[in-house]
């Protein structure tokens, strides 16, 4: 954790929200200055019980209010089911009372944006449970923006490892359900990069509305943001089963 000191006036700050995994993070962006960023306390998945508390300790060591926020961030996922629902729902509340703009992050892009300067083009992997990986490939399009190259999918675990080419790239936190021996070699970048963190969010967020103000338009999703699960809970799957059955 670490504190900048700043001013408020004439001044643009944008909080990010990361719940996605069983570790999350809050940051506060002001574009030009260093990003300030806070870990949520080390509860498993319970980050109900310290998000609220976190952002009110990030917003009291940068000296400003809820209401000095231009705009809130949050990953929408792929992720741990609980952690998306409660950070959007919070970011949803944070913007009503506020009056400040919400906007869904995909949790890869945020990932992607992670990686060393070199690298140009990278999947980006995560645990979808039951053997499967979330999988996404993403391109690098300038210095601090990338792309889904395609749409994230559900994809088996040993599918994915022996689809991998000698030179691909891969990050995210589903690296560690890789076997040892792939067929081939591919990069695998470091813990450091993996974990998708509330720093990347916020600075996206910045970005989105920084552009959509350029060019006179809006965006806001506080009415009809929802996680992205590409897949249903195992609860609702053996509900459904039942149901079928």
């Amino acid at each position: 954790m670490y504190f900048v000191c700043v001013r408020v006036e004439n001044s643009e700050f944008y909080l990010g929200i990361e719940t996605s995994g069983l570790s999350g993070s809050v940051a506060v962006y002001r574009p030009g200055q260093q990003i300030t960023q806070i870990e949520l306390s080390q509860q498993g998945r319970k980050h109900a019980q310290t998000l609220v508390a976190e952002v009110k300790n990030i917003l009291e060591s940068l000296n400003i209010s809820a209401r000095h926020i231009t705009g809130i961030g949050v990953s929408r996922g792929p992720g741990s089911f609980t952690g998306l629902r409660i950070g959007i729902t919070f970011a949803k509340t944070f913007g009503y009372v506020t009056g400040c703009p919400v906007i869904g992050i995909d949790t890869f892009a945020a990932i992607a944006m992670k990686s060393p300067p070199e690298i140009t083009e990278t999947w980006v992997i995560s645990n979808a449970q039951r053997g499967d990986l979330f999988v996404g490939k993403y391109r690098k399009t300038s210095e601090r923006h990338w792309e889904n190259d395609s749409e994230i999918q559900l994809r088996s675990i040993e599918e994915f490892g022996n689809s991998l080419q000698p030179g691909d790239t891969v990050s995210g936190p589903g690296i560690a359900l890789l076997p040892d021996d792939l067929p081939t070699a591919p990069r695998l970048l470091g813990t450091e990069c993996r974990t998708p963190q509330a720093a990347e969010v916020a600075e996206i967020t910045a970005g989105i509305l920084q552009e959509t103000t350029a060019n006179q338009s809006t965006r806001n999703e506080v009415w009809d943001l929802t996680p992205f699960y590409l897949r249903k809970s195992a609860a609702e799957e053996k509900w459904d089963a039942q149901q079928n059955s």
